[in-house]
Parts: C-alpha cells; sequence; structure tokens
C-alpha cells in the first residue's frame, strides 16, 4: 500500500524468470553405513593401542562392562545386536513410528492456507509440486470465500497463509483483534471484471465505454451482492472513480434497486442464466469466473467476456502470510511463495483460466481471444470504505413516514412556469413511491389546520410494505393513486411545527429497530397556527428531550417557496437528520432521493 492508502502497484512472482530450481538442497539418499557390532565373547577384549595424544579408556569402565555382559542372559546379545544395527542403519525413527529421517524434522509445519473457491483447486495442485522439492512443505488448503476468510480471521482462527481473491479484501481485518498487521502481498496471478453476458445482449453491452456508464445511468445490468462478491464490488468500486460523493437522482433510482434486488451470489447469477439465457441480464465476473462456467457448462450457449474499453478493475490473487507466523513455517511458506512464481507454477495457473498478475495471457471465452486489458486507477482505501457504505445504506430498508403540506399556499404558483407547489410536491412523491424498495415500509399523512377532530394532520396511509396487499392492488399501487387524487386535501393554514412534533410521537412509539426510521417532511411554508400550538423552541426541546439512542427517529425537511429554511435545518439537526431546500420538479425528486439514500443517524 502507498502513503496515501492507495493499493500500490502490484509485486509480480513472475517479474523474475530463472531455472526452474526450489532452492531447496537435495536428500542425500544414501544411508549412514552402521558401525560393524563386535563378536560377542566371554574372553577378555585385546588391549586396545593408545595413539598418540589420546587418553587411554580407564580400567574400571572397562571392568564393569566385562563384569555386566558375563551377568547377563545369553538371548539378550543378539537381540542388542539387532537394535543396534537398526538404530545405527536410519530405522531408529521408523521404530519410533516415522519414515525417516527428513520427516522427523517436519513434525508439526503443516503451512494452512484459505484460499478463494476458483484458484483453491489450482493452487493445491501447484503446492503439492512444491512438496516435490521439499519435503517439509505440507499444506493444508481450504477452499474459503474472502468474506469469510476475513471473518475467521478476525475472530481469531487465523490461517497461515491467506489467498482472497482481492488485495481490496484486507479492508475487513480488524487490526485490534489481530496479532499484527495484515499487509498486501505479492499476486499470484489475476483476472480482470468484465460484464457476463448472453449472445443476445452482447452486442448492446459490447458498445459501452467505461464500467461506470451501466451502473451509473445505463439500464440492464443485474449485480451480486458486493459485500460478498468480489468481482460485483470491484465494479462498484470502479463506477464511484471520479464521481461526486452525492449520487444523482437517476444513478440514485438505479442503485436503490440494484441493491435492493441484487444476487446472494456470483453462483446465482451463473444459475439464473442456466436456467433462462435468454432473459438473464449482464452482470459483473471475472474472466476466469466466465470461461471456468463455459468450460463445466458445454450445453449452454456461452457466456461472453465484454471487456469495458477505457478500463476495469482485476481481482489480483495475493499471497497474505499471516504476521504472527514465524520460524521453519514462516521459512517453509516463504519458499513456496517463492515456487508458484516459476515457469511451471505460472503454467498450471493460465490453464485454469488465470492472467499473470501483470495481466498477460488470458483465456480464449467463446471463441473469442483474451482482451487487452487497461487497469483503471484504484480506489484508496477510504474512498473504498466509503463506497461500500454508500453501497450498504442504499440497501437498509427504511420505515418512513411523509408529513406533506397540504395548506393553501401549496396551490400557489411554483418557480417553475405552468406548474403550482402542489404539482411539483406531487411529481416527487409520485417519483418517491415507484422507487422505494419492497422491503422497506412506508406511510403518509398531510397537514394544515383543523383536519379533523381539532389536529392539524390527517393519516391517509397507515405505514406498510409497498408491495403489501392493499385493496384491489398493492400499497404501492395505492398511494400513488392518493398522491394523484390528493387536490381534494388542500386548504387551511401550515400547522407546521404540532405536526411534525405528532408524528415523531407516532414513529417512536411504533419504532422498529430492523428498520431505519424517519419522517420526511414537505413543507412551503412558515409555521402558520392560527390556533396557537407549539413554537420553534418548543419544538426543538421536545425533540432533544423525547431523544433516544435505541429508538432514533430522523427529521429530514424539504423546503419549498417562502419556507423557512433556518428553522427546517434546526429541526433536522435536532434529530440527526438532513434539510434541503427544493424550487423546481428536478430539485425536489433530486433531495428526496437523497433523503430516502440518507442513512447516517445523530
Amino acid at each position: 500500500m502507498t502513503g496515501d492508502g492507495r493499493p500500490s502497484r502490484r509485486r509480480d512472482l513472475w517479474d523474475d524468470e530463472g531455472p526452474e530450481t526450489t532452492g531447496y538442497p537435495a536428500a542425500d539418499p544414501s544411508p549412514a553405513t552402521p558401525a560393524p557390532e563386535p563378536a560377542a565373547t566371554t574372553e577378555p577384549a585385546a588391549a586396545t593401542p593408545v595413539t598418540k595424544g589420546e587418553d587411554p579408556e580407564p580400567a574400571p569402565t572397562r571392568r564393569s562392562a566385562r563384569h555386566e555382559r558375563k551377568r547377563r542372559p545369553a538371548w539378550l546379545v543378539p537381540l542388542a545386536a539387532v537394535v543396534v544395527l537398526a538404530l545405527c542403519g536410519g530405522g531408529a525413527f521408523a521404530a519410533l513410528g516415522g519414515s525417516d529421517g527428513t520427516d522427523s524434522a517436519c513434525a508439526d509445519q503443516t503451512i494452512t492456507v484459505a484460499a478463494t473457491p476458483e484458484i483453491a483447486g489450482p493452487l493445491e495442485e501447484a503446492l503439492a509440486k512444491v512438496k516435490e522439492s521439499n519435503a517439509c512443505a505440507t499444506f493444508d488448503v481450504t477452499s474459503t470465500s474472502a468474506a469469510d476468510a476475513a471473518k475467521n480471521i478476525n475472530d481469531g482462527r487465523a490461517p497461515d497463509v491467506w489467498i482472497p481473491d482481492s488485495s481490496t479484501r484486507i479492508d475487513a481485518i480488524d487490526a485490534s483483534k489481530t496479532g499484527g498487521q495484515w499487509i498486501e502481498g505479492q499476486s499470484i496471478a489475476s483476472s480482470p471484471i468484465v460484464l457476463a453476458s448472453g449472445a443476445d445482449r452482447a452486442k448492446k453491452v459490447t458498445d459501452f465505454q467505461s464500467r461506470g456508464t451501466p451502473v451509473n445511468r445505463d439500464g440492464g445490468l443485474r449485480m451480486a451482492n458486493p459485500d460478498t462478491d468480489t468481482a460485483s464490488r470491484l465494479a462498484f468500486h470502479a463506477s464511484r472513480i471520479g464521481q461526486p460523493d452525492r449520487i444523482g437522482l437517476e444513478t440514485g433510482s438505479r442503485l436503490i434497486f440494484m441493491s435492493r434486488f441484487a444476487a446472494p451470489s456470483l453462483t446465482k447469477l451463473f444459475a439464473d442464466y442456466t436456467s433462462d439465457q435468454k432473459k438473464t441480464q449482464p452482470f459483473p465476473a471475472s474472466e476466469q469466473q466466465i470461461a471456468a462456467y463455459n468450460e463445466d457448462n458445454p450445453d449452454v450457449t456461452p457466456l461472453r467476456a465484454v471487456m469495458p474499453a477505457k478500463g476495469t478493475l482485476s481481482l489480483d490473487y495475493p499471497w497474505i502470510t499471516n504476521p504472527e507466523l514465524g520460524g521453519d513455517e514462516l521459512k517453509t511458506a516463504d519458499s513456496a511463495r517463492t515456487e508458484l512464481g516459476t515457469l511451471t507454477m505460472r503454467k498450471a495457473l493460465t490453464e485454469a483460466g488465470f492472467r499473470d498478475s501483470s495481466g498477460s495471457g488470458g483465456p480464449t471465452v467463446a471463441d473469442q481471444p483474451a482482451a487487452t486489458v487497461t487497469e483503471l486507477e484504484p480506489l484508496d482505501r477510504n474512498e473504498r470504505l466509503a463506497a461500500v457504505d454508500q453501497w450498504d445504506k442504499m440497501r437498509t430498508d427504511m420505515r418512513m413516514l411523509a408529513v406533506v403540506d397540504a395548506s393553501g399556499s401549496m396551490e400557489w404558483a411554483s418557480p417553475t412556469p405552468g406548474m403550482t407547489r402542489w404539482e411539483v410536491t406531487k411529481g416527487a412523491l409520485d417519483k418517491g413511491a415507484s422507487i422505494i424498495p419492497a422491503g422497506s415500509r412506508v406511510g403518509a399523512w398531510i397537514f394544515s389546520t383543523d383536519r379533523a377532530k381539532g389536529k392539524d394532520y390527517r393519516q391517509i396511509s397507515p405505514v406498510k410494505r409497498p408491495d403489501a396487499a392493499d385493496g384491489a392492488g398493492s400499497h404501492r399501487d395505492r398511494l400513488r393513486k392518493l398522491i394523484e387524487g390528493s387536490d381534494k386535501y388542500l386548504g387551511g393554514d401550515t400547522a407546521l411545527y404540532d405536526s411534525i412534533w405528532a408524528a415523531h410521537q407516532k414513529m417512536v412509539t411504533e419504532y422498529d429497530p430492523e428498520y431505519v426510521n424517519s419522517i420526511v417532511v414537505f413543507t412551503d411554508g412558515e409555521n402558520d397556527d392560527p390556533n396557537g400550538g407549539l413554537s420553534l423552541k418548543q419544538l426543538l426541546s421536545k425533540l432533544d428531550a423525547a431523544y433516544d439512542p435505541k429508538k432514533p427517529v430522523r427529521v429530514i425537511t424539504i423546503g419549498m417557496g417562502e419556507a423557512n429554511p433556518t428553522a427546517l435545518q434546526k429541526i433536522a439537526d435536532e434529530t440527526g437528520g438532513t434539510s434541503y431546500i427544493a424550487e423546481t420538479p428536478d430539485d425536489i425528486e433530486r433531495v428526496f432521493v437523497r433523503a430516502l439514500l440518507a442513512r447516517s443517524g445523530r
């Protein structure tokens, strides 16, 4: 990683070409020659001549030995000879349960490796060849998704070596829960992120020029959940390169749907294509994953790999060593990593559909040779975390009550020629009703003065799921019909503060911890209640006293016309919400989508 958190250029294990040697010393195949055993006898042994400079063996020792031999039973003598021959002939370790002297030095040195599924198979075969060169190089390879491996590391179940599909997966490691810093390692392979497309859609997606285009503007794209699938994660990262932090209306609308209807995994996207090749939308996948799918499914129309003309990001499969690994285990792991850079190992990985870590090579997909890759400059760590957080916010279900100003001034002209304020508001509400995710909950109040039974507000729709049954159709259908026929509600003054407080109390009382609970207020003016009611100071005091960090209900205000921006901002700030001022239909639609996207709290 560079100093600013941006991933450095990958260090290629395969840059240094050389003889395919492992660097390990060859084992000596010849066993040690046993010393000859002296013949057993009861006669005193002849005195051994003393070489100059040597001390003669003490006589008491020799006498003791002769004395002991005379006392031993005769059957012990040949048994002792057998034991000595076994020990001297290299059979000692075999007698203790081992196979040879080399293996005895490798006891308990198995290296555990967690590898992302698509590379686990070829990696295990490659590491088996390492074993041929180094008897101590024993590896236990487990196929584990990068997300699961990161969780295991944080939970204290870390492998000796981790090979995720992307260096960006290190973002998920919590340094406070590990014994050291997990650092980006050398890349052992790569595979660019492309669009997997059926033949009937290939022409359409072939024409797109950048990764961001189908995500930010064009339709017809599906993704897997970026939290679990790295190809979709990097595709989303690429869509945010050079983009502003705030998401616009069109992009926001698309991403809300994409996040809510994301597949649980890439496996599900491939399965959907297998079931119906004509209706499946294009989706992000790595080139290698598409090639492997086509090979495993010869009876299915092959998927094509569409390469973005202006660049993409790639899976880089880094070899990451556990920071707590040391001693012989670390030496074995490092030597195996080096061995993976040899030509033999390169061939094994490229045959499995991977490119080398510089992006060279690549498989033939649907009879099309591998395209040239232009690597985009990746997001830095902070940008990546912000992008993931953005996605998670968009797919979080919300529980929202829309509180809409229906006072008489809403019939006045808006800054948009030919449209009243009410017409502008209706357009925004209809847009919002169409894009709210099915898993959310939404309801609506209108407010002005003296609505019903002395109250300044009236419920026109309860808080329900948009896809819930409601009369002859869905709740979403009912909301849009209510919006279309809402002109009849107009009239009265602007009882803003009392209505906000009543809505806040209701949402706190019915708070659901499984959702983001919020109130979205549309108004065109200041608080104007002839009957009195709360002042701004009283409302702010009540909201402050009612705040419960375990039940946060945010108030989002959208003002237009003569709305008091200062008062609306104070109300939003008191609850951790946001405030917007809008005038045109585009403005109000845009800020409403932003309100739907906003998920931060007080």
